[in-house]
């Protein structure tokens, strides 16, 4: 990785990318994107993160507003990007030629197009915004090595440990992880692109021994701790439920961590969080100061609420071309030095006795869901695009499933009707999946205070989305309608509807993949739930992965002498060393009542020894090494030897059972 991103970084500055210059990066979560985020970092540049799953729209305003210099992506998905910027697919012969072409020595300071300071963007993070257009944050080098060294130190961080690269590329906890696994020459493990949550990630976790790791709190919701005692957990994005704490921090650092994206990822991290205590940010790490401060910008008493400011050398620069947002938000800081800013976040909190900050919400009309910081005026902006809308405004709201979902609340022009489907579909051109709304309600009129304002407690209950009902048919379309309708506690579920219409978010899709897989019996990933949301597609591709289950073994023609497998040959090695260990024997005691049938439980153990091969098989030696011979079954049944022990004898001859070697 090291040499491969100093020969692209190379590629770059031949192109006269440097200092100042912004480069889009258009590839999903992959080991292609940590090597082109090192390669732009290494130019001085700031890379700009882009989702290639995004509608063309918002693509095509992040490449224009943000100004790219130049684009880096894989073939795959270059057709879908803008063509007004020169992209340099990375894994096209071209590409790979120019980059095999250039020395792979560290990059030196010399061969920069300019000098690096402190104060050049790092990244450029596109996060929703207020106006109806996304709005690019710089975050700028100042803030990058306290954060990295703040992690290193806080979660004890080694060359031994093996960190989680989870988070999508434009969610800015995906710098978080690059500089978890890069702060003390730790591994990085690259989640696939299909993990969402659940048993996949759980999976994932055990199986690669992941040791550190950031999770939104939904995410983690949907996992299994039990087998990951060894990890550490950094949770962020949303706010962290009691439950979750109880379930996941006994015996396990687990962490709380805040940050909004106008900073350097993080500015408060908590101590490891314990059952039962109040749920805390921490206090502010290293190089940052943070304020609880009331309207006159005066700074409250212990435990009285106020809004969150946040200072120090970890404060974005600003909003890329928008110096009167930037002044709105970043304010001159009368607790520093002449000069010095801090960071209006319109979140509410307040000090504890501990000094510590408890987030207690958001002070504003910007909410948090899974993880994303959405302003709801981007989608109101989007609704009342449609030609249909006079009026629209948008809140996060409870619905019947008990989360928080986006509601959309619409009045129609005049002589037009709204069509609430057509009007999703409409929004979901322009926007990203996690903002469309859920539902759109459809108002007579706009409810209004005495004094003329949006009414917003009289807005009525939302409504789930209702289609026509179409009556399941096969097996496993009733199977997934009745799981999404248990999930949702949703009725009459059709073959037509949509589980994210209904309510569902990722949580739910976990729980509701895991119904459908342990119904129908076969494993179904959680990403087909994400991709074909309707009860009839995704039983289609249930029924598809019914269909390529594995075929049953079945016995093949063998050699004379069958080769030892690789743990086949560390056991016969082990047992050379020591002929009586008994290492490999597995002692067990079982306690039974009544009258014991002897020829029975015979009968039953030479069943088990002919059914399984490895129960009868040795290894013995020969001129060319150790090989398999599998015994025929009536020579390999063990003696069933019968003795009479006093109960107070019992523990000591299981004990000398279990150290019998064997030969």
């Amino acid at each position: 990785m090291t040499e491969r991103s100093s020969q692209l970084a190379r590629v770059l500055i031949e192109r006269g990318i440097g200092a100042e210059d912004l480069v889009a990066v258009a590839i999903q979560r992959s080991i292609e994107s940590v090597l082109a985020v090192w390669a732009v970092a290494k130019t001085g540049a700031a890379f700009v993160p882009i989702d290639p799953e995004y509608p063309a729209d918002r693509v095509a305003f992040i490449v224009a507003d943000s100004g790219v210099a130049l684009g880096l992506t894989l073939a795959g998905r270059r057709e879908a990007l803008p063509a007004n910027v020169e992209w340099l697919v990375l894994d096209s012969p071209a590409v790979q030629n120019m980059v095999d072409a250039q020395p792979s020595d560290s990059v030196s300071y010399q061969e920069r197009v300019r000098p690096l300071l402190l104060g050049h963007p790092a990244y450029v993070i596109y996060t929703s915004g207020s106006t109806g257009r996304p709005k690019g944050v710089i975050v700028t080098h100042a803030g990058l090595a306290n954060f990295a060294a703040e992690q290193r130190e806080r979660y004890s961080i080694t060359t031994e440990s093996r960190t989680l690269h989870f988070a999508s590329p434009s969610f800015d906890a995906s710098v978080l992880e690059l500089l978890l696994a890069t702060c003390a020459g730790a591994t990085m493990v690259i989640a696939p692109i299909d993990v969402y949550g659940g048993a996949e990630l759980a999976q994932l976790l055990r199986t690669e021994h992941v040791t550190h790791a950031f999770i939104t709190p939904a995410a983690l919701a949907s996992v299994d701790p039990r087998g990951l005692d060894e990890l550490r957990v950094v949770v962020g994005g949303e706010a962290c439920a009691p439950q979750l704490v109880d379930r996941w921090s006994a015996g396990r650092g687990f962490y709380n961590g805040y940050g909004p994206t106008e900073t350097t990822i993080m500015t408060n991290i908590s101590d490891p969080l314990e059952p039962g205590q109040p749920i805390v940010i921490g206090a502010a790490i290293r190089g940052m100061s943070a304020y609880v401060l009331d309207s006159r910008l005066k700074q409250v008493p212990t435990g009285v609420t106020g809004e969150l400011y946040l200072a120090g050398p970890g404060l974005a620069r600003g909003y890329n071309q928008r110096p009167g947002l930037t002044g709105e938000r970043f304010v001159p800081n009368p607790m520093g030095e002449p000069g010095d800013r801090m960071y209006r976040s319109g979140d509410l909190a307040r000090w504890r006795p501990d000094n510590t900050v408890e987030y207690v919400g958001r002070a504003d009309f910007q909410v948090k869901l899974r993880g994303y910081r959405i302003e709801l005026g981007e989608i109101d902006a989007a609704l009342a695009a449609h030609p249909d809308v006079d009026f629209a405004v948008t809140l996060a709201r409870e619905i019947s499933t008990g989360t928080q979902a986006l509601v959309g609340y619409v009045v129609p022009a005049a002589g037009r009707t709204i069509d609430v489907h057509t009007l999703t579909d409409f929004v979901g051109a322009s926007l990203p999946a996690y903002m469309v709304p859920t539902t759109i309600m459809t108002l007579d009129a706009i409810p209004l205070t005495p004094v003329g304002k949006l009414d917003r407690a009289a807005l009525p209950a939302p409504e789930l989305i209702a289609r026509e009902y179409v009556e399941p048919v096969t097996r496993t379309e009733r199977v997934v309608a009745g799981v999404f309708a248990a999930v949702l506690k949703a009725d009459h579920v059709g073959a037509g509807d949509n589980f994210f219409d209904l309510g569902g978010n990722s949580l739910a899709a976990t729980l509701a993949v895991t119904r459908i897989g342990a119904e129908v019996g076969v494993r179904v990933p959680a990403r087909l739930l994400f991709q074909f949301s309707t009860v009839s597609a995704l039983a289609a591709q249930v029924d598809g992965c019914r269909a390529r289950e594995q075929p049953p073994l079945v016995a093949r023609p063998r050699p004379e002498q069958l080769p030892l497998s690789l743990p086949q040959q560390h056991m016969w090695l082990t047992n050379q060393f020591d002929v009586s260990s008994p290492n490999y024997n597995v002692p067990f005691a079982i306690r039974l009542t009544g009258t014991l049938d002897v020829d029975a439980l015979r009968a039953a153990i030479g069943d088990i020894v002919e059914r399984h091969e490895p129960l009868r098989t040795i290894y013995p030696d020969s001129d060319s090494g150790p090989y398999q011979h599998i015994l025929p079954a009536a020579q390999a049944v063990p003696a069933l030897e019968l003795e009479q022990i006093d109960e107070t004898a019992i523990q000591p001859a299981l004990i000398a059972l279990a150290s019998q070697g064997f030969d």
